[in-house]
């Protein structure tokens, strides 16, 4: 998920409130973005702009803790949300929402720590598109709003559907296919924690869009897409997922996209 080119502009036209209901501007412009996101696979041999490579490697081969902090400028251990690195990878767009990364290659002082962090602002009637972690499980935490959620552990396990309103989690064990979904008419944000500094992340159905050229430009990211374009993937989604779109469209006088 890497070769993007992110530039970051400041939003005027869509703003956020934390749970503080004091409003965010953040630095993003959903409109002036690429509509779908995802990058092509990173090539043989290929490198990431603004990736300090030198200085991961020092600190994945230093000998202890206390050198691996030598390395690092106290500014290091800070990361600001609002106003991330412009790293390829490190925030995604799409018409439904976006997110914002804090894992190892945007934050270096990450490395070796077990942990990153990402940050989900999700528009009304849409959703994360299910995808899995392969590295790591996934603990969601809402902080605004009320998001559905369901995962399926792998083959022969059952689906797990739970509601979570405000300050509810989810979890979502290491591999599991999930997706998450804002029922309502307001913005939803989500925090997501994960326990490897490098969790990864597959959308499965990115493969099976590149199999109908009509659907070419959705493969490019499937990140979040709006309710409003049910009608194009609903075949690939959960029944349940696409009556609750169906259902929120309604409720909130939200138009379909044509075919």
């Amino acid at each position: 998920m890497f070769g993007l080119t992110l530039t970051l502009l400041g939003l005027s036209s869509f703003s956020i409130a934390a749970p503080s209901q004091q409003p965010i501007s953040f630095p993003v412009d959903v409109k002036d973005s690429p509509k779908f996101p995802l990058p092509p696979p990173l090539p043989f041999n290929g490198t990431i702009p603004g990736v300090d490579y030198d200085l991961i490697a020092k600190l994945k081969t230093s000998p202890s803790a206390a050198t691996r902090v030598a390395l690092l400028k106290d500014s290091d251990f800070a990361f600001d949300f609002i106003s991330p690195p412009d790293i390829p990878g490190n925030a995604f767009n799409g018409e439904g929402g976006f997110f914002v990364n804090a894992q190892v290659l945007s934050m270096p002082a990450l490395v070796l720590n077990g942990m990153a962090l990402s940050v989900a602002f999700t528009k009304p009637c849409g959703f994360n598109t299910p995808h899995t972690h392969p590295s790591a499980t996934e603990l969601a935490l809402v902080v605004k709003g009320r998001m559905i959620t369901e995962f399926v552990l792998g083959t022969g396990a059952r689906k797990i559907r739970n509601e979570h309103n405000t300050w509810g989690m989810a979890v979502f064990p290491q591999g599991s296919l999930h997706l998450e979904f804002n029922p309502d008419c307001t913005d939803m944000i989500f925090i997501a924690a994960f326990n490897s500094e490098d969790p990864g992340a597959n959308f499965p159905a990115e493969t099976l869009f590149q199999l109908d050229d009509d659907f070419a430009g959705l493969a490019l990211g499937l990140e979040f897409l709006p309710g409003a374009d049910i009608d194009k993937f609903r075949h690939l989604v959960p029944a349940t997922l696409a009556q609750g779109v169906d259902s929120c469209l309604r409720r909130c006088g939200i138009k379909k996209n044509e075919l």
